[in-house]
């Protein structure tokens, strides 16, 4: 459980405020299928890609006339740090956790019975907002 408010942290407020638009109230990350982590050497940056049913309240216009159940966003952590992984398949319940740290990084932690991933991320940039059509979430 997190002990501060993460939206304090400027970069989670940001990413917080692009949701907004298109959500009243954005789903909680835990209640997302996190369908991708990727580790990027080059950048030193973990991505994180999340899908849910929730759809959006207010969907972008150029998502109209077209059929979708499914939202689909990433969250990219520049300056990654500290990267722990146990395990690698996905599992189904998780608790995802992002926790403002003295020095103005973000500790972030996605843990599931089995399986746990964790750094901590200088920077936090929502990506890839879009809508799809999707056989099972």
């Amino acid at each position: 459980m997190s002990t501060s408010d993460p939206a304090a942290h400027p970069d989670v407020r940001a990413a917080l405020a692009a949701l907004h638009e298109l959500y009243a109230t954005p789903p909680a990350l835990g209640d997302c299928l996190m369908f991708s982590a990727h580790v990027d050497e080059r950048d030193v940056s973990v991505t994180l890609a999340f899908e849910t049913r929730q759809l959006p309240d207010r969907p972008r216009p150029e998502w109209g006339g077209k059929p979708y159940n499914t939202f689909v966003f990433s969250l990219v952590f520049g300056g990654a740090a500290g990267l722990r992984v146990h395990g690698l398949l996905a599992d189904e319940r998780r608790e995802v956790s992002l926790e403002p740290l003295p020095d103005g990084r973000l500790a972030v932690s996605v843990v599931g019975p089995h399986r746990s991933l964790t750094f901590t991320a200088a920077t936090l940039a929502l990506a890839d907002p879009a809508v799809r059509l999707s056989g099972g979430v």
